[in-house]
């Protein structure tokens, strides 16, 4: 674990599934905390839940079909138990989603909630404490195959194959939730390759975006050393 942390190679999964800690933890956080008969509260978990779905789907297409897929043709079976983890998360996931749905579906018809939100809050957590280790093994071990058999130039071309396949909105919602959760050295460096191929238009819709999610210091320091 020491000689990964200490590597300056490109790591394929940080970006990503810093946004997702993040998300995953404020979703377990509202589902505990939310109030059921407050409909302003109800809407918020339902928002951050839906974001936190779509972007463990999106995450998980893109590893499969570009990161896995690579790897599985370099090294046969490689990714085959990423992809076996993929699909029973996937199917845990499914079941998080229609519980949220039917949840707020009740809450906003003033239904008693009571068990359904509690059965919620656990399988949230269940969940996130599942996916938490799912995510530490893709950036210990796969991460090391992802080195053994790829150079960094490749690597990186696999990252800009999945970000010419995002929306504009789904790449805000990264910058969104992942970008709380680097330090300033980190955004700065994703930022300073952003900036350099992203059109001017849509890096002020970053810029934008992360002045929403970052602290007045934070952002004021990153927009001066991006200047």
């Amino acid at each position: 674990m020491t000689q990964l942390l200490a590597q300056t190679r490109l790591k394929t999964f940080d970006i990503p599934h810093k946004g997702l800690r993040n998300l995953l933890a404020q979703v377990t956080m509202l589902a505990g905390t939310t109030d059921f008969s407050n409909k302003a509260q109800v809407t918020h978990l339902h928002h951050l839940g839906r974001d936190l779905f779509q972007l463990l789907t999106e995450h998980a297409r893109d590893e499969n079909e570009i990161v896995l897929a690579a790897l599985n043709q370099r090294q046969p079976g490689a990714g085959m138990h990423n992809e076996a983890e993929h699909e029973e998360i996937e199917k845990q996931q499914a079941q998080l989603e229609q519980m949220l749905e039917t949840l707020v579906a009740k809450a906003r018809k003033d239904g008693d909630v009571g068990y359904l939100a509690e059965q919620f809050f656990f399988e949230m957590n269940r969940f996130q404490s599942g996916y938490l280790l799912h995510m530490l093994e893709e950036e210990e071990e796969t991460q090391r195959l992802l080195w053994k058999y790829f150079s960094d130039a490749e690597l990186l071309e696999m990252r800009k194959q999945i970000i010419g396949r995002m929306s504009p909105a789904t790449q805000l919602q990264w910058y969104r939730f992942s970008a709380p959760y680097m330090s300033h050295a980190g955004r700065l460096q994703w930022l300073k390759a952003v900036k350099a191929a992203a059109p001017a238009p849509f890096f002020i819709q970053i810029l934008e975006t992360l002045e929403m999610v970052l602290s007045g210091a934070d952002f004021k320091r990153l927009q001066g050393d991006l200047a």
